[in-house]
């Protein structure tokens, strides 16, 4: 009987140590596509002229967070060698990257490798983030195993050891949710990039019986926000944006965070009245709370696609880069807008 709780004790332990590792994983995951989101604003700016220093300082600082573990991102150091190889990589790439991007302030990007050499960096990071999940997955099916364990040790100890029994079972069910976590957006609260890619990657083409719609969100006027009123009113920003999308979530409508300030709308069983319906809906909400929030209205752009548009039904990939394309559309007819509007005022 005590070489029994002894070994509780031993496996107790090690569940707590998973659970732990598990917590640290997702943050890690999350940062490795937020380095990827990031850098991808930035060479979309910087090929616009914008200079984006504050960026590329604070991607640095996320690199190097995620190489060593820390405090100030809540980062833990992944063990695992080739994860931390492929980030010396990506450290590596970077630095050569922002070289790129001075040359490019200099010379105009098309004179530069700037497009070629950020394909390449985004390859780097979806591998270290790739690297990153396979770590969680590895920590999370070791704690499943632990799982089973216990349960077998507990069935031994049932007759003695009700109480214990019982802590065990409520840490079983702490443990579940904490592996859900690992698609889970701390920041917003809304599935995270991780769960958005594993819809969007679905090889099979979707069902010309059962139609689905794919919308791209990207919030507008997020550096400006960052700039005049600091990187925590622009989380905030980010934040009350995905609490207006995430009220038009539902069975048949997916929404998740897809890194940085895009989201992503999916839609099951959906026509095009559906979709603008939808759309409606996030504008209404967007539009009231904008109202309440004169200081800080939302601004974004977004672009869908139907997969009853296509001639031969497409993959769920190909009906993001379709609504990918037409939100760009969108970004574009806001900003002609948006700076044709001070010129009728100074006329």
């Amino acid at each position: 009987m005590m070489a029994l709780t002894a070994v509780l004790i031993f496996f107790f332990i090690n569940v707590m140590l998973l659970v732990s590792d598990i917590q640290g994983t997702a943050r890690v995951v999350n940062y490795a596509g937020l380095v990827r989101g990031t850098t991808q604003r930035i060479v979309k700016l910087e090929d616009a002229g914008q200079p984006q220093d504050d960026l590329l300082k604070a991607v640095d600082s996320y690199i190097n967070g995620l190489r060593y573990g820390s405090d100030d991102l809540n980062l833990v150091r992944l063990d695992d060698d080739e994860y931390q190889a492929k980030m010396t990589e990506l450290a590596s790439y970077f630095d050569k990257l922002r070289t790129e991007i001075a040359r490019v302030r200099e010379v105009g990007y098309e004179n530069t490798d700037i497009i070629a050499m950020s394909e390449e960096f985004f390859g780097i990071c979806d591998d270290a983030t790739r690297l990153a999940e396979d770590y969680s997955q590895e920590k999370a099916s070791a704690l499943n195993y632990l799982e089973g364990l216990v349960i077998i040790d507990i069935v031994g100890l049932v007759a003695t050891f009700a109480v214990e029994l019982v802590r065990a079972v409520r840490a079983a069910a702490l443990n579940r949710e904490l592996q859900n976590k690992v698609y889970l957006d701390e920041a917003t609260g809304l599935p995270n990039k991780n769960k958005c890619e594993e819809i969007l990657a679905q090889e099979q083409p979707v069902s010309a019986e059962a139609p689905v719609a794919v919308c791209v969100f990207d919030l507008n006027n997020l550096h400006t926000v960052n700039n005049n009123f600091g990187h925590e009113k622009g989380d905030e920003y980010i934040r009350s944006f995905a609490r207006q999308l995430g009220c038009v979530a539902s069975e048949t409508c997916f929404v998740g965070r897809d890194g940085g300030d895009e989201f992503i709308a999916v839609l099951w069983d959906a026509d095009r009245a559906a979709v603008e319906s939808c759309l409606a809906r996030v504008r209404a909400n967007v539009n009231k709370y904008s109202e309440a929030h004169p200081d800080m209205p939302i601004s974004y752009a977004v672009g869908y696609a139907l997969s009853s548009d296509f001639d031969e039904p497409p993959t769920m990939r190909e009906l993001f880069s379709q609504a990918d394309k037409n939100m760009y559309i969108d970004k574009n007819r806001i900003k002609t807008a948006e700076a044709a509007g001070p010129q009728r005022e100074q006329r």
